[in-house]
């Protein structure tokens, strides 16, 4: 027998660890076992929307505890003569490892299942949100926005999956009533709905029970049915139930709610059998919008375990100073289960129930936390939650000085451009500090996003030397952009050089352009480019090259409209949806005003002159290469920064900051504070068990 770790007689959270492992060793448990079957689709063999083997954890199920099993087909075209349902069988032992399959720790289980098809899902989970989907749980990975939401994109991959759950929820087994050819999203049809045979599980849990929890998603649903677990041995049935589905995204294409969701189902109670079957209750749909309803029955998993998995944990959020929050988790295993919070691995006095708060937080309050669970077969602990109330300073090395001599700073982060300390052309120009960019690394500067930079008018300048783009019969390569949005109804603008060496102004995606009438981009001479602009359309938006007005015209269009703050500016390479080329040549003395210059002050400008220090917000000479610097990162976004020279203050608040805001070494000592914040009651999961 095993010897049993011995316990500190002053910590009581390992002293009941000990105690437990010693009990399951009394009971003769060789070794706790966690089982996820996973039932994925062959859409076609359209790698896009197969499902899968799963890559991470999910669930709290390590990725070699996941069974993928053989794929479903849809019964789409790719299966014409498709009549359905669709049996499959496998078997799983210890020496399985192909496939998609993994060993088991012992034993040997034999599955059989059965639907009359397999699908693709649309539901990405409780939680991981990727970028540019919605911005909060619950996520989908395409289909028809929540309603009054934000619309998410639709899915095209190859996209990197941001969870393991998502990776499950992405395949299920169809029921009956929704289901696929020849049916639709309005098909009353009656064919059998989804069943699934398990034998061998006591080889698999020689001397212990199980329990049983659900996984499943569904392209159609408004609400999933309960399903039944049977011991086929005793002839028992126990009903669990999917308690808190998420708002689904409704498709629209049918008269009751059509929509992409999913969840967990609750546990089922202790079983003790070889033969286990699952089945779905009967799926309906009938009535409209209003009236109506669609209950699916579908399943995507199966986990099966002794020993204790946190199948929800605690969901992240932001908290910021007088917040208060609520945490959720949920967990299967043979009961009684134990529940432990800790911060920072320590356990919480008196934090022993399934959920956690903290009211009113304080910096007391940062830290990570988790929650603990232990049965007589095991422990598991959830993912951590991270609270945060501080401001973060991270350092950074490669920090481009802003020298507005005004103002507060508004630096740039170098990815990959080389400084050059001096630059001289065949005219005999010479740009002392310059900015090198090579689309061979794709470089680029970006500066962080900020309310000054969204005024209604303003001057952008630039000095550029360049022989064209690297690519003459392709689009425009990028200079200067603060676009966002999609193709056609962005906003903000981009200043880009033409293959033909003549520079644009792009309003937006799709507002209109302005193209300059010289080629300053083709010679590979230093040439200064000055562009004007107006948001709300009473001033031409026009060009000016080396303190001249542009021959090209000017453009008169209507009001245009500025992205969010937060949107960064981007020097060389552009991180929009519009294929712009990376740009292929040098910069220097990046300016941006906050209003319309005159001819008069930009040709002074072209000599060198600042020109109006009040309406410069930002200059970028590269006077200096890229060095250290500190980026200023906060969690609260309605608060304000504020800046003093001594620790007591008077602060006043930096105009415009925005988290992260970089901060370049100084001869004197600058100290920072946010304020403002409106405290929040936050309910980290909604959608708890």
């Amino acid at each position: 027998m095993k010897r049993s770790r011995s316990c500190s007689s002053n910590n009581r959270a390992r002293k009941v660890a000990c105690t437990v492992s010693a009990a399951a060793l009394m009971l003769g448990v060789s070794e706790a076992a966690t089982v996820g079957l996973y039932f994925r689709v062959n859409y076609c063999a359209d790698t896009r929307y197969n499902g899968a083997p799963v890559t991470m954890t999910a669930f709290g199920v390590a990725t070699n505890q996941w069974q993928n099993l053989t794929p479903m087909d849809t019964g789409y075209g790719c299966t014409p003569n498709w009549t359905g349902p669709y049996t499959l069988s496998q078997v799983i032992n210890t020496t399985t490892s192909t496939d998609g399959l993994n060993p088991l720790p012992n034993g040997l289980l034999s599955i059989t299942w059965s639907a009359n098809s397999a699908n693709f899902g649309g539901f990405a989970g409780y939680g991981g949100a990727y970028a540019g989907y919605n911005a909060g749980p619950p996520h989908y990975s395409y289909g028809a926005p929540l309603p009054g939401g934000p619309p998410p994109p639709f899915y095209t991959p190859p996209l990197p999956y941001p969870t393991g759950e998502w990776e499950v929820y992405n395949s299920f087994l169809r029921d009956g009533v929704n289901f696929g050819p020849p049916g639709g999203p309005d098909n009353t049809g009656n064919q059998p709905g989804y069943s699934v045979d398990i034998t061998g599980l006591k080889s698999l849990f020689t001397n212990t029970p199980f329990v049983v929890q659900l996984v499943a998603s569904s392209d159609s649903m408004q609400y999933l049915t309960n399903a039944f677990i049977i011991d086929a041995t005793a002839n028992t049935t126990q009903s669990v139930v999917y308690p808190s589905t998420p708002p689904v995204a409704d498709v629209n294409d049918a008269s009751w709610i059509r929509g992409h969701g999913g969840g967990l189902s609750t546990a089922s109670g202790s079983l003790n059998t070889d033969h286990l079957k699952i089945i779905g209750n009967r799926a309906a749909h009938a009535g409209d919008k209003v009236t109506g309803y669609n209950f699916a029955s579908t399943i995507s998993a199966a986990i099966i375990t002794d020993k204790p998995v946190v199948t929800m944990s605690p969901q992240p959020v932001l908290v910021c100073g007088g917040d208060s929050v609520t945490w959720s988790g949920f967990a299967v295993g043979v009961p009684p289960l134990s529940y432990q919070w800790r911060k920072n691995g320590v356990p919480i006095p008196g934090a022993t129930t399934t959920t956690y708060g903290l009211t009113h937080v304080t910096v007391a309050d940062v830290g990570s936390y988790d929650l603990w669970v232990t049965n007589l077969y095991g422990s598991a602990v959830s993912a951590p939650a991270v609270v945060g109330d501080k401001i973060t300073t991270p350092p950074v090395g490669n920090l481009v000085v802003d020298s507005n001599p005004k103002g507060p700073q508004h630096n740039g982060i170098n990815h990959g451009a080389v400084w050059m300390a001096s630059s001289t052309d065949g005219g005999g120009i010479t740009r002392t500090g310059v900015m090198s960019f090579s689309t061979n690394s794709s470089t680029q500067i970006t500066v962080a996003g900020e309310t000054n930079f969204n005024s209604a008018s303003g001057t952008i300048m630039f000095w550029m030397r360049s022989s064209g783009v690297a690519n003459p019969v392709g689009n425009p390569a990028t200079v200067l952009d603060r676009l966002s949005g999609t193709l056609g109804t962005g906003s903000g603008l981009a200043i880009v050089q033409v293959p033909d060496g003549t520079m644009r102004l792009q309003l937006g995606f799709g507002l209109g352009s302005l193209s300059t009438a010289a080629t300053p981009g083709a010679d590979n001479h230093w040439h200064q480019v000055a562009v004007v602009f107006d948001t709300t359309g009473n001033t031409a938006d026009m060009f000016y090259i080396d303190g001249l007005p542009d021959l090209g015209g000017s453009l008169t269009t209507s009001a245009w409209s500025w992205p969010v703050p937060s949107q960064e500016i981007e020097l060389g390479l552009s991180h929009d949806t519009i294929s712009y080329q990376p740009y292929n040549g040098l910069l220097d003395d990046v300016r941006y005003y906050s209003r319309v210059l005159n001819a008069a002050e930009i040709a002074l400008a072209y000599t060198g002159s600042l020109v109006d220090t009040n309406a410069l917000l930002m200059q970028l000479n590269f006077t200096a290469a890229p060095g250290t610097g500190i980026n200023l990162t906060w969690q609260c976004t309605d608060a304000v920064l504020q800046s003093a020279d001594v620790v007591t203050g008077p602060y006043s608040d930096v105009p415009g900051a925005v988290s992260p805001y970089s901060v370049s070494p100084q001869g004197a000592a600058k100290f920072y504070r946010y304020h403002g914040h409106t405290p929040q009651v936050i309910n980290a999961n909604p959608y708890f068990m």
